[in-house]
C-alpha cells in the first residue's frame, strides 16, 4: 500500500541522545506549515494512508489541524510515530483516533524509567509512555513499539520484550541505531558493537516467541542477523514519499540505500549482496568492517525459508547475559 511520510517538526519535547533527526539540536522549528498542507493536498487521492512523524509531532501547535486536513482530503488512515508522552492524557489520545490515528508507533527505549529516561534525558517520561500505550490500546487502536538497540539498552532486551507482552502491544520492532545527527556525536557513549546487536535480536525474537508476540528487526545488515533473516522488518506500504524539512523524497528505500548505507568489501561476495541495504555509513567510517562477514548461498536460503516461529540455532534462552 502507498504511503506518505510526514516530517512534521524538529522539534521534541525529549531529548534523546541518539535521534536520528537531531531534535534536541533545535531551538527553532524550520518546517514551514504550509508545505505540509501542500504535500497533503496534492498527494491525496494517490495515495491513502499518512504517517507523520518528528521530533515529536504531537507537541506542534498545529497537529489537530493537521489530522483534520488529512482526514477531509480523504485520506484513509493515520499512523503516528511519537514518544507517547502525550498519550497518557486518555481524551487526548480519544481525539487522536476520532481523527482517524489507527496505528500509535511508539517509542519504548527501556524496561524501567531509570533505563529510559536517561536514555531520552526525560524525568518522569517512562511512566507517561506506558499509560499512553494503555490509553491507545483501550481505545481499539493497534501499537507497534519501536526500541532503538543502544550500549545502555542492550542487555534489556529481554525485559522491554515481556514488557511489550504485558502491555498488550500487537507488535515490537527492533531498530539498529542509526549513528547519524545526535547518534553521531554520542557515537562512542551509544553505539553497541554488531556482535552485541546480532546476540540482542536473537534473544528479542527468542522472548517474543516465548510470549507469543510479534517481534521483526529492522536496520540490520544481513550477515549481522544471518539466522533470523525472516525476521527483517518490512512495512506494508513499501511505496514511501516523504516529506523533509521541505524537500519531497519520492521513494523513502531508495534514498536510504543510495544516501545512507553503504557495501563494502565483505559484500562482494555475500549471497545477500542484492537484498540487503548495507551498513550505516557513519558506522563504517568510524568502526571499519572487520565485524562483517558475508553470507554463504546455503545459510542465506535456510534463514530466507526459516517458519515464522525462531529455528532452533537462532533462539536465545530469555535472561541470559549477552
Amino acid at each position: 500500500m502507498k504511503c506518505i511520510s510526514i516530517h512534521l517538526t524538529d522539534l521534541c519535547n525529549s531529548k534523546c541522545t541518539f535521534c536520528v533527526v537531531g531534535s534536541p539540536h533545535y531551538a527553532k522549528d524550520t518546517v514551514e506549515y504550509e508545505g505540509v498542507l501542500d504535500f497533503i493536498r496534492k498527494n491525496a487521492g494517490e495515495y491513502k494512508i499518512v504517517n507523520i512523524h518528528g521530533g515529536e509531532a504531537t507537541t506542534h501547535q498545529r497537529f489537530l489541524d493537521v489530522l483534520s486536513e488529512i482526514r477531509a482530503r480523504g485520506y484513509t488512515e493515520v499512523h503516528l510515530q511519537t514518544n507517547g508522552l502525550k498519550l497518557c492524557d486518555e481524551k487526548f489520545t480519544r481525539l487522536l483516533t476520532d481523527l482517524n490515528v489507527r496505528l500509535f508507533i511508539v517509542s519504548l527505549h527501556g524496561a524501567s524509567a531509570a533505563e529510559q529516561d536517561n536514555l531520552t534525558r526525560t524525568r518522569g517520561g517512562f511512566q507517561k509512555t506506558i499509560d499512553g500505550i494503555r490509553n491507545a490500546k483501550r481505545l481499539g487502536a493497534q501499537v507497534r513499539t519501536n526500541t532503538v538497540l543502544t550500549r545502555s539498552n542492550i542487555m534489556s532486551v529481554d525485559r522491554i520484550v515481556s514488557l511489550c507482552a504485558e502491555l498488550s502491544v500487537d507488535h515490537v520492532n527492533i531498530s539498529n541505531l542509526h549513528p547519524t545527527e545526535s547518534g553521531f556525536f554520542s557515537f562512542d557513549l551509544n553505539v553497541p558493537g554488531m556482535d552485541d546487536v546480532g546476540r540482542a535480536a536473537y534473544k528479542a525474537l527468542s522472548v517474543g516467541k516465548m510470549h507469543g508476540i510479534k517481534v521483526t528487526l529492522e536496520g540490520f545488515p544481513h550477515c549481522t542477523v544471518a539466522k533470523r533473516l525472516d525476521a527483517l522488518f518490512i512495512n506494508y506500504y513499501r511505496n514511501i514519499k516523504m516529506l523533509m524539512r521541505g524537500t519531497v523524497i519520492d521513494n523513502y528505500d531508495r534514498f536510504m540505500d543510495q544516501h545512507c548505507r553503504v557495501h563494502g568489501p565483505p559484500c562482494t561476495t555475500c549471497a545477500e549482496r542484492s537484498r540487503c541495504g548495507g551498513v550505516y555509513k557513519e558506522y563504517v567510517e568510524m568502526r571499519g568492517w572487520s565485524e562483517f562477514i558475508a553470507i554463504g548461498a546455503n545459510e542465506s536460503a535456510e534463514s530466507h525459508s526459516a517458519p515464522a516461529t525462531l529455528r532452533q540455532n537462532g533462539e536465545y534462552t530469555p535472561n541470559l547475559s549477552i
